[in-house]
């Protein structure tokens, strides 16, 4: 373990996977995302996970197995070494997010089917269904804006 976590890195980590976990992800998955977010290398390797977190190693490998299928963690090796090193694929953080976006979009899909087939019995629940259908659609003509404003923003020079 090249380094050493301070008590705010620890508090941190731990912050980092109650949100997580509140959130439904595994407590231990997002203990391991705060890890690789506040390690000034931005990586780890399979033992030093271990280390840090105080966890047993068929939890980590379940957790980082789980993790890479879901293309949260990735990890590269060095010349000469064994170990892997994992990190986090926020790189890709843009086609992440605008993926959640856009599958939080397609349920209303789903809300649409649903007041096809609900009956008139509670008429102000079918007008939130309804309203919310309106505002999943509104949110899908937004967010490729969103998208193209943001680069706008970053390509604009500070001053």
């Amino acid at each position: 373990m090249t380094q050493q976590l301070t008590e705010q890195q620890k508090e941190l980590i731990e912050k980092i996977g109650v949100f997580h976990e509140q959130n439904g992800m595994q407590p231990l998955m997002g203990r391991i995302l705060g890890l690789l977010l506040v390690l000034d290398d931005a990586e780890a390797t399979f033992d030093e996970i271990i280390d840090y977190l105080k966890v047993s190693k068929s939890a980590v490998s379940t957790a980082l197995n789980f993790m890479q299928i879901k293309k949260q963690v990735a990890y590269r090796t060095k010349p000469g070494e064994r170990k892997r090193y994992f990190y986090l694929t926020i790189k890709h953080w843009e086609r992440d997010v605008e993926k959640e976006l856009l599958h939080i979009v397609e349920i209303k899909n789903l809300f649409k089917d649903v007041i096809a087939v609900r009956g008139d019995k509670k008429p102000e629940v079918n007008q939130s269904i309804h309203e919310l259908c309106l505002f999943l659609e509104y949110l899908n003509t937004r967010i490729p804006v969103l998208f193209e404003n943001f680069k706008k923003m970053l390509n604009k020079p500070q001053g």
